[in-house]
């Protein structure tokens, strides 16, 4: 529930998830085991210091994300939608792959990263939230799917997106769908 919300609050402080990262961490030969750890530390020690250098003529800019790993056949990947203005893409996806080998300790190929726009907010946050709960999936419109199984965290967001950024702002959840 809560990456609905991050959601709803990211398009409340206009910075809407422009971006989706797809990692297959198969493909780059990281383990079942590391890979929610690896991410969390890619967002938070590589992805949002960089972010606020390059973007130091907007001090206003924050880290903006939400995202979901799954493992449905064994193999990890994970889902990433975030903000990012247009001019600073191709430097992302750029060091994207650089800050994952450094990482992972290893090379990554390029097909096991994949980095596109955004079309349709709502419908890639229904798709990243696939594996959640029957019970709240009716609720939110996501016909679930099991995900396999994932050691570590399994989804998470950025600080300015969670529940208590979300009650500062005076945010309000809603019962309706978009």
């Amino acid at each position: 529930m809560n990456i609905h919300h991050a959601r709803r609050q990211a398009e409340r402080v206009n910075l809407a998830f422009n971006w989706m990262v797809t990692i297959n961490f198969g493909l780059g030969g990281i383990s079942p085991s590391s890979a929610s750890h690896l991410l969390q530390k890619l967002l938070a020690q590589r992805f949002a210091p960089w972010l606020r250098r390059t973007a130091a003529n907007d001090n206003n800019l924050k880290p903006t994300y939400v995202w979901s790993l799954e493992a449905p056949h064994g193999t990890v990947s994970a889902h990433i939608l975030l903000h990012l203005p247009p001019e600073l893409a191709p430097a992302f996806r750029t060091r994207l792959n650089i800050w994952l080998e450094n990482l992972a300790g290893a090379s990554v190929p390029a097909r096991a990263l994949d980095m596109r726009p955004i079309y349709n907010r709502v419908g890639l946050t229904r798709y990243i939230l696939k594996g959640i709960r029957p019970a709240w999936a009716a609720h939110l419109a996501i016909k679930p799917i099991d995900q396999g199984e994932i050691i570590g965290k399994r989804s998470g967001f950025s600080r300015n997106l969670g529940p208590a950024a979300r009650r500062r702002s005076g945010y309000k959840p809603k019962r309706h769908l978009t």
